[in-house]
């Protein structure tokens, strides 16, 4: 197995992992339930830890991770064509009416 990414937002690493695995990236998260521990040692220490099963999908896990990141970040905000409710960047479908954004 291999770490891919690590976060104090464990949502955010199930996010991760959900769409690592709809790529058939098997994962697992470690360190769930470790922050009960914090101020015994570092805090970066106890955050939760996204690794893929796979030593050989580690580098397309990280891309993977990488491009969601960058899309989060420089994306644009995009408008529901079926409904016209505006999202975020991060979001392929809409929240409103559930239709898929249109690329």
């Amino acid at each position: 197995m291999r770490l891919v990414h690590t976060s104090e937002d464990r949502i955010y690493l199930y996010h991760l992992k959900n769409m690592l695995e709809a790529q058939d990236i098997q994962c697992v998260i470690k360190n769930e339930r470790l922050s009960s521990i914090a101020g015994e040692i570092p805090i970066v220490n106890v955050w939760p830890e996204l690794w893929v099963k796979d030593n050989l999908k580690e580098k397309w896990a990280k891309e993977i991770i990488t491009e969601f990141e960058k899309s989060v970040v420089e994306g644009e905000m995009w408008t529901c064509e079926n409904c016209g409710e505006e999202h975020g960047a991060q979001f392929k479908d809409c929240w409103n009416c559930q239709s898929i954004k249109a690329f």
